[in-house]
């Protein structure tokens, strides 16, 4: 049986180039999926048939060998038995493909709710061979396992209905409590006062009320992250009186850090997130630490 090995060095990696690899292996170029940037990141629930975006289809090496084409395909919550066609007979890369929600809909005859994700890949045809973007059934071509370790490699997309964020619904009377935190200056179940500040801004209450300032949070509501700028929360002396240490700590600063989906607001679980990056001015950044939050109902 013929096996993808599609990313192993370059163009230059043929059977004719070294005599000595196995037969039966078949060498063949990696496609290439992104996500057009302008596109909107993810399907919102509030209004899934908006959702409009584009994907780039291309391939890993450009120079090297070609497939006749590729059919571009997606699946429904990882059912690879149910791949649908979005785009058929590829042969010119790159090429951008519409995706919108109308057309989503009517390829798997449902309607999209809040958790259904979907994922965009592309079957390669090489003369009367496909190799699968999705495998379903055992005994499937597919690509090679280690593919998606390439630097840059992306031979995938998904895209995933979320919650629509209304700050109004989801803030509702303020009342949250704290579920964690890693940097222990809330208690778990620590009520925590929540106050709308604009559209898709809002405040944390601090966890030392009066002493130390509020958290101020920025949501992007067409994927639900949610990102802290750098604010000091405390200065030398407040430091001081709450933590100790002479002053040696110096002052305290505040942002969100890491990947920028460590931090969201998820609206159908009443929840926040933030991965808050911590840096004392006599110590320096002492790192991320996970700080969740759940709405009181």
């Amino acid at each position: 049986m013929s096996v993808l090995i599609s990313l192993v060095v370059v163009s230059a990696c043929r059977k004719s180039d070294n005599a000595t690899m196995p037969d039966g292996i078949v060498y063949l170029n990696q496609p290439q999926i992104t996500k057009v940037d302008g596109g909107d990141p993810a399907i919102l629930d509030t209004d899934p048939l908006s959702f409009s975006s584009k994907v780039k289809v291309d391939l890993y090496f450009p120079d090297s060998e070609k497939p006749d084409y590729l059919d571009l395909v997606v699946i429904k919550n990882g059912n690879a038995g149910n791949a649908k066609f979005l785009e058929r007979n590829i042969s010119s890369f790159p090429t951008e493909v519409a995706i919108d929600g109308q057309l989503l809909t009517e390829l798997f005859g449902e309607d999209i709710l809040a958790g259904d994700r979907f994922d965009i890949g592309a079957n390669y045809i090489k003369g009367d061979k496909t190799y699968s973007a999705f495998i379903d059934v055992e005994g499937g071509e597919g690509y090679g396992s280690g593919i998606v370790t390439q630097p840059g490699a992306s031979p995938t997309v998904s895209y995933s209905a979320i919650c629509g964020f209304d700050i109004d619904a989801f803030i509702g009377d303020g009342k949250f409590e704290v579920v964690s935190d890693a940097w222990a200056d809330y208690m778990p179940e620590q009520p925590v006062t929540v106050t709308k500040l604009g559209d898709n801004s809002f405040a944390i209450e601090s966890a030392y009320p009066g002493e130390f300032e509020d958290f101020v949070v920025e949501v992007t509501p067409a994927d639900n992250s949610a990102k802290m700028a750098s604010q000091m929360v405390a200065d030398v002396q407040t430091v001081t009186d709450v933590y100790g240490g002479g002053g040696a700590y110096g002052s305290l600063t505040v942002s969100t850090g890491g990947a920028a989906s460590a931090s969201y607001v998820n609206p159908c679980d009443n929840e926040i997130q933030l991965n808050v990056q911590y840096v004392l001015s006599g110590y320096g950044n002492q790192g991320t630490y996970l700080l969740k939050l759940k709405k009181v109902l």
